[in-house]
This record gives C-alpha cells, sequence and structure tokens, in this order.
C-alpha cells in the first residue's frame, strides 16, 4: 500500500508526505538538513516491508511548498510532523526515528506533542546548541559556505568529514546521485540552518518518556559522537551505540547494522 500527498499548513504551505507498507504501529522517519525524504532510500523500503513507514520532506526541501523565511524554526517542522500523521490517519502513538536535523525536530516533537510516540531512534544527532559540541572550524566553515559552490562541489567538499573512511565510492556517489536530483535551494538551506542553530532541547529532555535508542558514528566529524553519548545520558533510560566505521551518514556507512537496530529497538509489527 501507498498513500501520498500534501497537508495544508497555511496559505500556500503544503508540507509534501508519503507513506510505504503496512503493520502497527507505523514509523515516521524525519530526515537532515538540506535533504529530501529521498535520502531514505537506503532503509525506507526494508522498514516498509514490515510496517507502515511514513516520510515526509521538511520546509525547504523536496516536493514540500512554503513560503521563503529567513529561519525555518524546528518547533514549526516539529508540528509539520504532526500535520502529516493526522492527513496520513495515524490516531495511536507511533515509531519515530530522525537523522541529524531530523533528530532534532524528532526531539521537539516528542515535546510538542506528548502521547504521540511509542518509541524513538535518534541518529547522529545532538539535544541542540546549548548542549552540542561542536564541529571543527573547517568543517563548520564547509556547511555555512556551500552557496559559494555548486551542490556538486558543496557535496564533494564536504564528503570527507561525513562519510567513513571505509565507505566505498560507489556508494558515496549514490547518495550524492539521490540529493543532487533534488538540491536544496541555498536560502532554505541556511533557513534550516539557522533554525537548527537557534534550537535547543537541552533542558527539556528529561521529559521525554518514550523508550530512546541513540546512535552515533565513531567517525562523525560534522555532529562528533560526543553530542550522542551527552544526548543519551540525558533522556532517561535510553540506549546508546556507537557504530565503527561509521561516520555522520550512519544510514550509508553501516546500512545492515542501522537496520538491525532499528528492529531491535521496536520490535516486530502488527498487521
Amino acid at each position: 500500500m501507498t498513500d501520498t500527498g500534501w497537508v495544508e499548513r497555511g496559505t500556500g504551505e503544503r508540507i509534501w508526505w508519503q507513506a510505504l507498507g503496512h503493520g502497527r504501529p507505523a514509523l515516521v522517519l524525519v530526515m537532515g538538513l538540506g535533504c529530501g525524504s529521498a535520502m531514505w532510500f537506503r532503509i525506507a523500503p526494508a522498514l516498509a516491508a514490515r510496517r507502515r513507514v511514513i516520510l515526509l520532506d521538511n520546509r525547504g526541501v523536496g516536493r514540500t511548498q512554503v513560503r521563503r523565511a529567513l529561519v525555518h524554526r524546528i518547533p514549526t517542522m516539529a508540528d509539520d510532523v504532526a500535520a502529516v500523521l493526522d492527513a496520513a490517519g495515524e490516531t495511536e502513538p507511533v515509531d519515530v526515528v530522525g537523522f541529524s536535523l531530523g533528530g532534532m525536530i524528532a526531539q521537539q516533537f516528542v515535546l510538542s506533542h506528548p502521547g504521540q510516540t511509542r518509541r524513538l531512534a535518534l541518529l547522529a544527532t545532538h539535544g541542540g546548541a546549548m548542549g552540542s559540541v561542536k564541529a571543527q572550524s573547517q568543517v563548520l566553515q564547509l556547511l555555512f559556505s556551500k552557496h559559494r559552490n555548486t551542490p556538486a562541489e558543496a557535496l564533494a567538499l564536504m564528503r570527507p568529514h561525513v562519510y567513513a573512511a571505509a565507505t566505498p565510492a560507489d556508494v558515496i556517489a549514490a547518495d550524492h546521485a539521490v540529493r543532487l536530483a533534488t538540491p536544496c535551494d541555498p536560502r532554505d538551506h541556511a533557513a534550516q540552518l539557522y533554525g537548527l542553530m537557534g534550537w535547543s532541547g537541552w533542558h527539556h529532555l528529561g521529559a521525554i518518556a518514550a523508550p530512546t535508542l541513540v546512535v552515533h558514528g565513531d567517525e562523525d566529524a560534522l555532529i562528533p559522537p560526543e553530542n550522542g553519548r551527552m544526548l543519551a545520558e540525558r533522556i532517561r533510560g535510553a540506549r546508546y551505540v556507537e557504530l565503527k566505521s561509521a561516520s555522520h551518514w550512519v544510514m550509508t556507512d553501516q546500512t545492515t547494522a542501522i537496520l538491525s537496530l532499528l528492529d531491535e529497538h521496536f520490535g516486530s509489527a502488527s498487521p
């Protein structure tokens, strides 16, 4: 079963979403900075073989259509997730996976919409600017200067900092091909980045009651693994897993391991 559509979020604002597969509880996947939901291509089909998987394009990326903004705020994007779940007909608590920026949106979703999350998985993310360990200056410079390069050049420059050294070049090239098929406008990339910089859930993480899995790659230079360790310590009862030979794009560097961890954490789905 495949469902797709847009959710109206204001005059001229529509959030695109898609649902794959079936089985309950449903699982919603929230993607990271500057990337559309197509970047879940490595794990979404396998997850959808066992449960209903809901994908969405955040503000500023993919097929979502919203007004230009200086900042795409994380609380607003968390509310977008809630609106998508309503449109998808999900009335029971869902499982949530957030990657990078999507992990911050996922944390805010749990905090803003209590009772709607059964279990939570946070991949390569942190608990907000206040409680984060920053990347090295050269990595941050690349992040903030993407507008000076073509999309392909920007990906090539960032590659050593977000993929593990052992990941084959053809695997990384496949990721880049998906990203370049729907590149993010530099203004929207900046708006998401400013939203990330201005958000912190650090002082509220103790309120997250959903059983939580935190996963980080040991080679992540964009969001260093110290962030995952601190996040897991801050969320009551959270489990922390640090994957070897994995960088920021943990789903690419260690696809099989990520799928195994998610299946273990979320358990089996019912028809």
